[in-house]
């Protein structure tokens, strides 16, 4: 079986990821509760306060929900940069073949750390901190087919 995709991270895709990560930890608690209680002693408070008090507390409210958002977009944006432009990945029974502006790269089943699946994606991770992103618009309908070939092969 082999599977062949060229790899189109766009910076919503790794916005997605980012957000999915901190909200499902403990620091998406903690960004919870602390919209939550500026927004209820924004209302506490709102009518004593003056104008400077009240662009902080607006401030506060936004922090989480709207800014902190924005921040890991522009972060997403710039770490595009850095990655290579067109990434050819193939998939077969010996491993996993990576072409990207005129280098290849051999990666053994044995070197591939894990295989992530996510609603929107499927992260094959070469070691701890580095991976490969297939979204959904690339795997197409072979996304469980693909993934079951994943497993399959890192089970061995």
């Amino acid at each position: 079986m082999e599977y062949r995709y060229i790899s189109d991270v766009k910076p919503k895709d790794l916005w997605f990821i980012s957000m999915l990560r901190t909200y499902r930890s403990f620091i998406g608690v903690i960004n919870v509760v602390f919209t939550v209680a500026m927004i209820m002693l924004t209302f506490r408070f709102w009518p004593e306060t003056n104008g400077l008090l009240r662009s902080l507390m607006l401030i506060g409210c936004l922090l989480f929900p709207v800014i902190q958002p924005l921040a890991i977009y522009g972060r997403s944006v710039k770490q595009l940069e850095d990655l290579p432009g067109r990434v050819e990945l193939m998939f077969d029974d010996h491993g996993v073949h990576v072409d990207s502006e005129g280098k290849h790269e051999d990666i053994t089943w044995n070197k591939i750390s894990n295989a992530i699946k996510q609603t929107n994606m499927i992260i094959v991770m070469s070691d701890a901190r580095h991976g490969y992103m297939l979204t959904n618009r690339i795997l197409g309908d072979e996304k469980e087919e693909f993934y079951e070939f994943l497993c399959k092969k890192l089970r061995k």
